[in-house]
């Protein structure tokens, strides 16, 4: 498995939002617990994030401190190969995120290319 910046931003920024025991609650499978275990070591400390899970949560967008936690991650990995299983099992644990739209009878989803005027919805009118 490749393991991108952005599968460990998605995976911490997870855990800083929702908090370790949430973080994984998809209403399916719970997650074993030695992934917990693992996760939990790697980045809380008496049950406090640490700094770079901090650091992360404060500026999520800065490649530098992704970089940093992706690096703990890959060393962990590198140290014990077993610790990759638990890193899959996390990342398909994570809530997906869905795009849906309710109480609307109009949706456009595609572009729209017209040579005058386009209405779109109830009780729209050009002046």
């Amino acid at each position: 498995m490749v393991i991108t910046t952005a599968i460990v931003t998605s995976l911490l920024l997870n855990l800083t939002q929702k908090g370790l025991e949430k973080a994984f609650e998809t209403g399916g499978e719970k997650i074993s617990e030695g992934a917990m275990s693992w996760v939990k070591g790697l980045f809380y400390k008496n049950g406090e994030p640490k700094k770079a899970l901090k650091e992360l949560q404060d500026d999520p967008t800065n490649a530098n401190k992704q970089e940093v936690a992706k690096g703990i991650i890959e060393n962990s990995i590198e140290d014990d190969e077993n610790n990759l299983k638990y890193f899959e099992e996390l990342i398909k644990n994570l809530p997906k995120s869905e795009n849906t739209i309710s109480n609307s009878k109009n949706v456009v989803t595609g572009n729209i290319s017209v040579g005058g005027n386009s209405i779109v919805g109830d009780g729209n009118t050009i002046n």
